[in-house]
């Protein structure tokens, strides 16, 4: 299972605030949404919400398999692209890759650049949020 949580703070720029161009590309990233079968497909799983004039667009989302292309890092890709100001997190944790199936996977988003990082904080996944099965010593649960 693929398990995702993601958030970006939408600003086109890192420097001004003007309105026009602000809504212009939020516009512009709804148009991005739509036109690539994002939105409105994935829309139970993608909110994009204004929380004291800034707006907001969130995702989480529990599927059994990866989709190709990664339509989350798609999505934080072509902000990054498109927009210096936004800025945000990506987290994800794939049970099904083989290299990577122990740790969460985190992507940092500002100033136009998407990079990926080491977690700490929630990886490995067996010791830090999920245990392995002993059973020389089962769960109490």
């Amino acid at each position: 299972m693929v398990e995702i949580h993601g958030w970006i703070t939408l600003r086109y720029s890192d420097y001004h605030s003007e309105k026009a161009p602000q809504r212009e590309f939020v516009a512009r990233f709804k148009q991005y949404l739509e036109q690539t079968d994002i939105w409105p497909g994935f829309a139970h799983l993608c909110q994009l919400t204004v929380y004291n004039g800034m707006e907001c667009f969130t995702i989480t989302a529990h599927h059994n398999h990866p989709s190709e292309p990664f339509y989350p890092l798609e999505i934080f890709s072509w902000v990054a692209q498109e927009s210096t100001g936004s800025y945000g997190l990506l987290h994800f944790h794939d049970d099904e890759d083989s290299a990577l199936h122990n740790e969460f996977q985190v992507y940092i988003l500002k100033r136009g650049k998407l990079s990926k990082a080491a977690d700490s904080l929630l990886s490995p996944y067996f010791e830090e949020v999920e245990r392995e099965y002993d059973a020389d010593d089962p769960p109490l649960d």
